[in-house]
């Protein structure tokens, strides 16, 4: 799946460079289609509700586990709120980076074990339906 990168030669003349925008605009939308393709994939065989549970029944501590939480949430943060757009964003950013921290921080197992429901319920739904 993985696509190679081509060279191009220097356009010469504006009907070269017309269809040079357009090899380009297609290459980009097959790496888009084959980025997607590959995300579901990914998210489709792993299956976060098991890795959680496991550490969970092990009683071992959960630092790494809130730790990527913690930098997946912050990234989510920064892209929604323009951390690095303006003042404003930066301290909002901050401000939810906080509150989220500690609510992850004192209530992780809970908000997987939510997740794990949702997630059943997700799927007991989409049998029934396929039942009808």
């Amino acid at each position: 799946m993985t696509t190679q990168k081509k060279e191009y030669l220097p356009a010469t003349n504006h009907a070269e460079l017309l269809l040079r925008i357009e090899a380009l605009k297609t290459d980009r939308m097959v790496q888009k289609e084959e980025l997607k393709l590959t995300f579901s994939v990914l998210a489709s065989t792993l299956d976060f509700v098991s890795i959680f549970k496991g550490n969970a029944a092990k009683e071992q501590p959960a630092n790494i586990v809130k730790t990527g939480v913690n930098m997946a949430l912050e990234l989510i943060i920064d892209m929604v709120l323009g951390k690095h757009r303006s003042l404003k964003g930066y301290l909002s950013a901050i401000l939810v980076e906080k509150f989220t921290k500690v609510l992850i921080d004192n209530n992780l197992i809970e908000i997987i074990a939510g997740i794990g429901s949702l997630l059943k319920r997700k799927t007991q739904y989409e049998k029934s339906q396929e039942q009808l």
